[in-house]
């Protein structure tokens, strides 16, 4: 059992770390649900009782109503003692089911168990289609679902940004640095993330926030006679309220003008309400669809400012957050009692009185007044703030990896000095997405003019490797850990063509639809001039096999040699044994292969993979002994 304040140093502390909070939480789970059925029907026994006593009381039942009414507003009190902490159980039943959700997925994760990991959908670019699915980026067993923890939209989609876009060499260090300094920090970073899981069920989120700070103001369109006619009713109301109860003119001649002062505003107020009343609900659920939802993007501000940041990249984070009067935490606090009062409607005890105020002041149009001053002076800011909260968000998520995995280690990202200098060097380099059973290998791609000749038989790990690369550098440019013992290049781009599909839709054949596949890589290699900060990293899996060996051999090398020549680097794979030697590629080519061997068990062969990359090229091939194997071979019947 882990110690008390120490965080997880081994893949199987960090195992041993969910497992124990998942049993915790799920006991709680099973305890408080019990119990909270149990509250749950004292709770409606003694509304019935407080209600029967009630009733009784108005009935003089027995003689004694004022005992009655003694003991109704004894149980009443005990209705809302025992209700408030039926709530309060709710909440605890709520927190731990979430929680339990959380180390559940954590373990998923750890274990590449996909089917049990849920995450938020994401958008696709269609321009960068082709690699995430080459690379399983952004899909279903994805690097997305290994690293997307993040639960508020823009956090998603800052991630999502990273995957996609990556960064250049001094915003990956300063990422690495902020990442190293989260990875230790598993118990901070487990309450924040319960407060982002507690935003999931919003409809609303800071996206539609963000955007109602930045729309025009609801009263600015034509629509301020609203305010001031919900005004002049609310004065007139509590003018007629004071004249009734203070008693500065005789009831019987106070008693019919407040009433007819009242029903007057009542019915203006109605009619109001039904005009507008929908489209400033709208925009109360687009500032916030919960009372609560404000509450908890404020205690991610006071997590996210009272972090004791070291790291450059978090203090600049936490600098447009601070405790200032004009900062996210205190300007978010005071929204969040502005939106308690627009969702007075949802609550269960505010909302008759919502409705007496609504009918007497038109209480909608005065919270939105008050939302609508607040966004005047500080909406301006609020994309600023939860971009800020998003992007802390998206770190957290790489420190979750990072503590998760503590043998993987941060690359070294370094643009070269030289473009003949550009390597890729890597040492026990492993998938990312793959279990613990993975095997590793060290592996160089480069210098510009040499390109990585990767051969074998079927199954044997020449994708896989390509693949991890890919995903490796992916994660790196993110700011990440990598799968890896040592990883380091220059800053790349990456072009892939590996999974191809034809397309009967579109009249598209497979060989055609790789060749236009890998004219958008060369294309892409030749927009990479001199000043560009990213050198190209191609990777070409098992390309153009949809026409004969002899033009197969001419159109593979042609391609690579015009990669070659645009100075980019990467490596390709092949079952062709021949390719090394064609006039394109011979000097070019440095050469790795994977094999099988077999085995004879009880009189029959069988075959297996050590998946280790070796020096040199394949020689052997296993295309027939496959078919033996699987009863197609020649002296099968």
């Amino acid at each position: 059992m882990n110690s008390p304040g120490t965080s997880p140093s081994t893949y199987e502390q960090v195992l041993e770390y969910y497992r124990e909070h998942l049993s915790t939480e799920e006991a709680t789970v099973k305890r408080v649900s019990n119990q909270w059925t149990m509250v749950g029907y004292i709770r409606g026994v003694l509304f019935l009782a407080a209600l029967a006593t009630f009733l009784f009381g108005f009935a003089q039942a027995w003689g004694i109503g004022t005992a009655w009414w003694v003991i109704s507003a004894v149980l009443t009190l005990a209705f809302i003692v025992v209700a408030i902490y039926h709530e309060g159980m709710h909440e605890e039943l709520h927190r731990a089911t979430l929680l339990s959700k959380m180390d559940s997925e954590s373990l998923a994760r750890c274990q590449r168990e996909w089917d049990k990991i849920k995450v938020p959908p994401i958008e696709i670019p269609k321009e960068f289609a082709p690699i995430s699915k080459d690379l399983d980026l952004l899909g279903a067993s994805s690097v997305y679902k290994l690293v997307g923890v993040t639960r508020t939209p823009l956090g998603t989609d800052i991630l999502r940004q990273w995957i996609i876009q990556g960064g250049l060499e001094e915003e990956i260090k300063l990422r690495q640095e902020a990442v190293a300094e989260m990875r230790p920090e598993f118990e901070w970073r487990r309450k924040f993330r319960l407060l982002c899981e507690r935003l999931v069920a919003s409809r609303s989120g800071p996206s539609r926030f963000v955007e109602w700070c930045e729309s025009p103001n609801w009263f600015e369109g034509g629509r301020q006679w609203v305010l001031w006619l919900a005004r002049l009713t609310g004065i007139a109301s509590i003018l007629a309220i004071i004249f009734l109860f203070t008693g500065l003119v005789p009831f019987a001649t106070s008693a019919p003008i407040v009433m007819v002062t009242l029903i007057i505003t009542a019915v203006i107020n109605f009619a109001i309400s039904v005009l507008y009343s929908g489209s400033i609900h709208e925009i109360f659920n687009q500032v916030s669809s919960r009372a609560d939802e404000a509450n908890h993007y404020v205690s991610l501000f006071d997590m996210v400012c009272d972090y004791p940041a070291k790291s450059t990249k978090l203090k600049q984070l936490q600098q447009q957050l601070q405790p200032t009067e004009d900062g996210a935490q205190k300007s978010i606090g005071k929204l969040g009692r502005y939106v308690w009062l627009a969702n007075m409607r949802r609550n269960g005890f505010a909302f008759v009185p919502y409705m007496i105020l609504n009918f007497l002041v038109f209480w909608d149009a005065h919270a939105l007044h008050f939302l609508e001053k607040w966004k005047s002076k500080h909406g301006d800011n609020a994309r600023l703030w939860f971009n800020d909260l998003g992007e802390w968000e998206a770190i957290c998520a790489l420190a979750k990896l990072a503590g998760d995995h503590p043998e993987w280690t941060f690359p070294e990202i370094a643009a070269t000095k030289s473009a003949d200098a550009a390597i890729l060097s890597g040492t026990k380099v492993g998938h990312p997405l793959l279990n613990r059973s993975r095997v590793c290998n060290d592996v160089q791609i480069g210098p510009p003019g040499t390109v990585l000749l990767v051969t074998g038989s079927n199954m044997s790990g020449k994708s896989t490797l390509l693949r991890s690369v890919g995903a490796n550098v992916v994660l790196g440019q993110m700011g990440s850990v990598v799968c890896a013992e040592k990883l380091a290049h220059p800053p790349l781009h990456i072009e892939t063509s590996m999974r191809i599909d034809d397309s009967l839709a579109d009249g598209v054949s497979f060989f055609m639809a790789e060749l236009k596949r890998l004219k958008q890589v060369v294309d892409t290699a030749r927009d990479h001039d001199g000043d560009n900060p990213r050198r190209m990293l191609f990777l070409l899996d098992e390309i153009l096999q949809g026409t004969n060996s002899r033009e197969r051999q001419i159109a593979v090398s042609r391609v690579v040699r015009k990669l070659i020549d645009e100075n980019a680097i990467g490596a390709i794979s092949t079952h062709d044994l021949d390719l090394a030697t064609t006039d394109e590629l011979t000097r070019a080519c440095q050469t790795v292969h994977f094999s099988e061997q077999f085995h004879e068990v009880d009189g029959k062969k069988q075959m297996t993979f050590d998946y280790v990359m070796k020096s040199g090229i394949a020689e052997t091939t296993n295309a027939l002994k496959l078919l033996e194997m699987v009863g197609l071979g020649e002296d099968e019947s």
